[in-house]
């Protein structure tokens, strides 16, 4: 079979979203079986606790099965959401712990940013510091003329987190498509995106872009209840969907991924 075309960023948005059409009934049954019942059972007297250790597993769980539907997609397998479950399920213990690692990491560096930028506003501004203790009860109170500085230098100081996160993006589907273990999913998720790191923040940056405004009204139209159950139903399966035809776009302009191969990969054994 032919390798496939590697996609501009509009071309990902467009093809993402007739994928997500295309499939939508099985990527909501994922979706709220093991998303949307979970946190329905959160409200249970009881075992409300439990529930939330219970659907932080399971969401991740749908993360996997999301991402091999769509990869499965894409070569016209057509993967049912139960096998596309029972895959997930066989490596759900790699997306654990990589996504443990991935936590740690991102974690670690954000916050030894956030002290150094804490330090370097201790020696240079003194004064910013002074005046954001006086509203620690209602940070919201803080003077923009205060305020809007120290927003700015925080978002600067975490930015390499942001870069991590963006560099470690595509290790789910590398855990998913290619069956690497939770640190070589890591490695060869920043291969991937530091090759092309400028189209891999753009395709983050136009999704938040994209995803979020229509989840600001749903959320002002709707009680927070049925708001958050609604957004939480649609968005993991669309993003899910953008990152694997991220990723398989990344693989086709540094590897040149052809359909045989993602077709072996899919189809091999865990």
């Amino acid at each position: 079979m032919s390798g496939f075309r590697p996609l501009g960023i509009g071309e990902v948005f467009g093809f993402s979203w007739t994928l997500y059409k295309g499939r939508f009934r099985t990527l909501m049954a994922v979706s709220f079986a093991l998303v949307g019942i979970p946190w329905l059972l959160q409200w249970t007297p009881g075992i409300g606790w439990l529930m939330e250790v219970v659907s932080f597993l399971t969401e991740l769980l749908a993360t996997g099965a999301l991402i091999r539907i769509a990869a499965s997609q894409c070569v016209d397998l057509h993967l049912s959401a139960t096998k596309a479950t029972r895959a997930a399920g066989e490596r759900f213990q790699k997306m654990l712990g990589m996504l443990l690692l991935f936590a740690l990491g991102v974690g670690a560096v954000a916050m030894t940013m956030i002290l150094i930028g804490t330090v370097i506003l201790a020696v240079v501004a003194p004064g910013m510091l002074e005046q954001l203790s006086l509203y620690a009860d209602d940070p919201l109170g803080t003077p923009l003329e205060t305020l809007v500085p120290f927003l700015v230098w925080t978002f600067v100081m975490v930015l390499p987190a942001l870069a991590l996160m963006v560099l470690w993006w595509m290790a789910p589907m590398v855990v998913m498509v290619e069956g690497e273990g939770a640190i070589a999913s890591l490695r060869r998720s920043w291969r991937l995106v530091s090759a092309q790191f400028g189209r891999a923040s753009a395709v983050v940056v136009l999704s938040v872009l994209v995803i979020v405004p229509p989840f600001v009204v749903l959320y002002w139209l709707l009680p927070d209840f049925w708001a958050i159950l609604i957004i939480s139903l649609l968005s993991l399966p669309f993003s899910s969907v953008i990152g694997t035809v991220l990723y398989l776009d990344l693989r086709a302009r540094t590897e040149y991924l052809s359909s045989d191969i993602l077709i072996q990969e899919l189809t091999s054994a865990s």
